[in-house]
């Protein structure tokens, strides 16, 4: 075992968290946030199709494809989390790294789940890096959530696979020279870098987690709220009240209200041109500018700002629709990237919009901790309310209590424990 393998897998065997209630309170509001974006995906059809694709076998789906059934589920709506640890050039060099450096973590957490160590955990890890796969030009597709599926698939698979047969693999996987981070990331690990960033102080906190309340790429968060600001201050402003003889609303709230249920509402009338403005690089995720499908829309700027415009508010049943409208590319036209923001590190987003109507009056706002970002999280009401879009309130309390509870943590892991994968 090379010193960098041997390393992690000490690492891996000897960490308890149980004394670190800063990464257990997220953690939890981690797990509600899967469960909410599991739930609404499970009515998808192509979700549904893959159930029926692995339930062929009856009574004897195994617990690799049920792996394979809810990670793709959690992730078809791409309401996910973001880690990383070879980031940014993993990335820009086109490679998801929920597929990549997923299926090692979901290999990890079963090693230290079910008891593995020494060098039959270093086996566990390799077999699971062999298996790293997942690239980024299926974004816009539904190959993109099922990385999410394979990761979860092939750690359990790999598991499965050391436990029940004689199959070795090398216990070298994250040798310097050749290994993972090196032939996948193009970069040099030692021992000493996975020491001093192990657990310090973790990356559920920093970089943190970014979780989402509506089913499109985390890199267009910013944006999104931004857009949402420059909106709700347009509808409001002097001349666009006095102009469709409004009354200005007492509240914002009721300004929200009205704005998202004013029949046949939309700002476009009045806009020339939006210009969304991101640093250099930041907006590589969204890759479709002008999108001819819903699927496409969930990565693209120019059709989540197009929809805060029209409506007021992202409407998630848009990310639906076969065939984007040729109307709706018209006003899409109409909004231009520019790179004009200074860079920032890999952990920070940072997005500015800007506004002209055709009077030449000018709205912008910028953005930099939208709500779900980890300097503006979820609470746990608003995982209440994502909870609430396809779960019963008695539903969504035992879920929440079992979950804020130690006591009632405790019982759910040693399931984990017995059981080494979620929902089997």
């Amino acid at each position: 075992m090379d010193l960098v393998t041997q390393t992690i897998v000490n690492h891996i065997e000897q960490t308890d968290v149980t004394n670190r209630e800063d990464l257990l309170s997220v953690a939890r509001i981690a797990f509600l946030d899967y469960l909410a974006s599991l739930a609404p995906a499970e009515t998808e059809q192509a979700v549904q199709d893959l159930a029926r694709f692995i339930e062929t076998n009856g009574e004897n789906v195994s617990k690799a494809d049920k792996a394979l059934y809810y990670g793709f589920a959690s992730h078809y709506l791409d309401f996910d989390i973001i880690g990383s640890l070879i980031n940014p050039a993993h990335r820009t060099q086109g490679w998801h790294s929920t597929g990549t450096v997923g299926v090692i973590g979901a290999a990890a957490a079963i090693g230290a789940l079910r008891g593995l160590h020494g060098e039959s955990l270093a086996q566990l890890l390799s077999l699971a890096a062999t298996q790293s796969a997942g690239m980024f030009f299926q974004s816009g597709t539904d190959g993109k959530p099922l990385h999410a599926g394979l990761a979860a698939r092939n750690g359990v698979w790999a598991y499965e696979l050391l436990q029940h047969t004689s199959l070795k693999t090398s216990t070298k996987p994250f040798d310097p020279e050749r290994g993972w981070f090196k032939i996948i990331g193009k970069t040099t690990v030692t021992s000493n870098d996975i020491a001093s960033r192990w657990l310090a102080p973790g990356q559920l906190i920093d970089p943190g987690l970014w979780m989402k309340v509506h089913p499109y790429c985390s890199a267009a968060i910013c944006g999104a709220e931004a857009a949402e600001v420059v909106a709700h201050r347009l509808y409001t402003s002097s001349s666009y009240v006095s102009k469709h003889n409004y009354l200005s609303p007492d509240t914002e709230e009721q300004d929200q209200c009205r704005l998202c249920t004013t029949p046949n509402f939309s700002l476009w009338d009045e806009i020339d041109r939006v210009t969304v403005h991101f640093p250099p690089g930041a907006d590589a995720a969204l890759r479709y500018t002008s999108p001819t499908t819903g699927r496409e829309g969930q990565f693209s700027i120019e059709y989540i700002v197009y929809q805060v415009l029209a409506y007021g508010a992202v409407q998630d049943e848009l990310f639906k629709i076969d065939i984007i409208d040729s109307s709706i590319r018209d006003y899409m036209s109409r909004i231009e990237r520019v790179y004009d923001l200074p860079k920032v590190s890999q952990t920070e987003r940072i997005t500015k919009v800007t506004v002209i109507l055709k009077n030449g009056d000018t709205f912008t706002e910028t953005v930099n901790n939208p709500k779900g970002s980890p300097n503006n999280p979820l609470t746990m009401e608003d995982i209440r309310i994502k909870l609430g879009l396809t779960l019963k309130a008695d539903q969504i309390d035992r879920i929440i209590e079992a979950f804020t509870h130690t006591d009632e943590v405790e019982p759910f892991l040693q399931t984990l424990r017995k059981e080494g994968v979620l929902h089997v």
